[in-house]
């Protein structure tokens, strides 16, 4: 099975939390983004809950390990440059169960994993075409 690789890690991050971002390419070719971000229960007690973001403004060549700009397309590209101002970014997951960023990156590894399987078979329950 193929893993998630850690392609940027950063102390301080253009994305809305507080906390270190990181940025990992994966076997479908995006780039997704782990961050920690405070939150409130209902009770009034904090916690912190570990967000997966999918980043629009770049995609990861999983083969060459290269990240890429949508934009620009230009390569080779600094992967420290993936966190930039005003990020493009859905969060499409989070984690309230969560302890750590290693914890984190095993249910992103887990969650694409999944997300894959099921885009396998969405693919392959499609008829095909015939030609005659």
């Amino acid at each position: 099975m193929r893993t998630v690789k850690l392609i940027y890690k950063a102390i301080e991050t253009y994305l809305p939390t507080t906390n270190p971002a990181y940025f990992y390419g994966s076997p479908d070719n995006n780039v997704y983004v782990v961050y920690a971000s405070p939150y409130l229960t209902p009770s009034g007690k904090s916690g912190t809950e570990y967000i997966i973001a999918r980043h629009h403004e770049f995609s990861f060549n999983y083969l060459e390990e290269r990240l890429v700009h949508n934009i620009t397309k230009k390569t080779p590209f600094v992967n420290s440059l993936v966190d930039k101002k005003n990020p493009l970014f859905t969060n499409v997951k989070s984690f309230k169960s969560c302890r750590s960023y290693e914890d984190a990156e095993e249910l992103l590894q887990k969650w694409i994993s999944d997300e894959m399987v099921k885009k396998s078979k969405l693919a392959a329950s499609k008829p095909g075409i015939t030609l005659k």
